[in-house]
């Protein structure tokens, strides 16, 4: 039976502070900086959108295991503890899964930033995923033991197929010129698209 229409996260905030675990007061939150937007948070997870500016940011830790998807091309250059300087270049499209425990500082080094929509799993551990996988997401692109990933290039004027989400999902959706839009969606929801409805291109994280 189809569950009730999915939230989509209300008109970004700037970016607050959220609670940390306690050995977080030794470094600044990892995207609590300029260019960078929180769009939604739950027990599950906290979504933001990332910009890389023309500047140095602070040494930080990454507390939670995170992963994402970049939405545009550019460059950064990766700073370790020890001073290693990487520069760096990500393609739009490209996605990731990382473990947290990261610590180091970023620098934004083009003129077009690189950009990324990026989730915090603020849960120590996997809840566990189903015997039975949703259907309709697209085409698989990554999974680990926390995330699977979904990348869906939607096909315009056409009626989507219906999307079983069988596991909690962050949906973003892309469409050229706009911000991207987050919603996430409660495991057992029934729909046709809704969430991404209107976009070029689609993401699915489903969370385990």
């Amino acid at each position: 039976m189809p569950q009730p229409p999915a939230q989509t996260s209300p008109q970004p905030a700037q970016a607050q502070t959220s609670p940390q675990p306690p050995n977080a007061k030794t470094y600044p939150q990892p995207f609590e900086r300029e260019g960078s937007t929180k769009v939604l948070e739950n027990n599950r997870v906290i979504v933001w959108d990332v910009s890389w500016l023309q500047r140095a940011y602070p040494t930080h830790r990454h507390l939670y295991d995170y992963t994402g998807v970049y939405y545009a091309s550019g460059d950064r250059v990766i700073v370790s503890t020890t001073g290693d300087r990487r520069p760096t270049h990500t393609n739009a499209w490209d996605t990731f899964f990382i473990r947290k425990g990261v610590t180091h500082s970023e620098e934004g080094a083009s003129a077009e930033p690189l950009r990324a929509v990026m989730l915090e799993l603020k849960e120590p551990e996997p809840e566990g995923a189903p015997d039975t996988p949703s259907t309709g997401l697209g085409k698989k692109v990554r999974e680990s033991n926390r995330v699977i990933i979904w990348e869906d290039i939607l096909a315009q004027d056409t009626q989507p197929p219906a999307h079983h989400h069988e596991m909690d999902t962050v949906a973003v959706a892309f469409k050229e010129g706009q911000k991207p839009r987050v919603t996430y969606i409660k495991r057992g929801t029934v729909d046709h698209g809704e969430e991404v409805a209107g976009a070029d291109r689609a993401y699915f994280f489903e969370l385990k």
